[in-house]
């Protein structure tokens, strides 16, 4: 199994949207446009290009989404993400019913994650996109900021 990694600590997903990224990424603290830069400015395209030369030694079976925490109580962070999702199937010719989107859950409540109440809105997904699948984080234990897991 391969894994297409692309990780911009501290993002919204606002950075992975083709028509927002630009304006986002001008915004961002100094720290993160570093990390923007090391995807040549635009993570969402990197990701595209990326998965383009994955898939010519296999097959894209699936999309992991971790996200969320620096979206916390956007109701509408379901729709942005099926916009990048739709956006990454057409961009890369495939079909939803092919390549679900895995999304995990940001820090449990029950480990007392800074941003736990984001996972109810994570828990939607497959309200607005049918092929989306939510996994839950409950007893994944926390590191102590309660933004980030342990290695267990």
């Amino acid at each position: 199994m391969g894994v297409v990694n692309v990780s911009v600590a501290g993002c919204k997903i606002e950075l992975f949207e083709p028509a927002s990224c630009e304006a986002y990424a001008t915004e961002a603290p100094p720290w993160m446009k570093g990390i923007i830069k090391t995807y040549g400015g635009n993570p969402y395209q990197w990701l595209v290009d990326a998965a383009k030369q994955a898939r010519r030694d296999g097959v894209i079976k699936g999309i992991l989404l971790h996200q969320g925490e620096s979206n916390t109580g956007d109701r509408s962070w379901p729709g942005k993400v099926k916009g990048v999702y739709a956006g990454l199937l057409t961009d890369l010719d495939l079909k939803a019913e092919d390549v679900p989107l895995i999304a995990g859950e940001v820090v449990n409540a029950d480990q007392q994650g800074a941003c736990a109440s984001m996972n109810s809105i994570i828990g939607d997904l497959p309200k607005t996109i049918p092929t989306a699948h939510v996994i839950s984080s409950a007893g994944c234990p926390a590191k102590p900021d309660r933004l980030h897991f342990t290695p267990a």
